[in-house]
This record gives structure tokens, sequence and C-alpha cells, in this order.
């Protein structure tokens, strides 16, 4: 899934320690590709002391791109 739908994700490690990254602000300076890059490499540094993940969806943004997406592919498959 594509990093835009992410508003934010919160790590919370065992030793009770909190990383939040905002996606949505940081989407107005970076590319997609690098936010991408430093989650997985969060999550993969901090592997063995998180405790709990918790990722926040932008469902709107999410539910009009695949009703758009979907429209355009009905359209293109029952054209007359």
């Amino acid at each position: 899934m594509p990093v835009k739908y992410l508003m934010y994700v919160k790590i919370i490690l065992k030793n009770n320690i909190t990383i939040h990254y905002d996606i949505a602000k940081e989407l107005k300076s970076k590319k997609q590709e690098i936010i991408a890059r430093f989650l997985r490499q969060t999550l993969e540094l901090h592997y063995r002391k998180i405790k709990n993940v918790d990722m926040k969806f932008d469902i709107p943004a999410l539910k009009r791109d695949m009703q758009s997406k979907t429209s355009l592919l009905m359209s293109r498959t029952f054209k007359r």
C-alpha cells in the first residue's frame, strides 16, 4: 500500500518509549520512497524492542481513489 494513505505511525517500544512519525506532514517535503525506506529501516532496527505499532490511515482518500480506479476500469470494460 502506498505511504500516501498513512497519516501517522506510532511505534511503542518495550521500555515505553514512543516513536511518533507524522507522515502527512513529511509528505509535503519528502518523496514516498524516502519515507517508506525510513519506516522499513526503523522497524528493522527496533524489531526486538517493539511492543506495539499503531498506524492511522486516511480512509476517505483511500476509498475515493479505489472508487475512481474501479469506475475507470468498469467504464473501459463495459464500453459500448
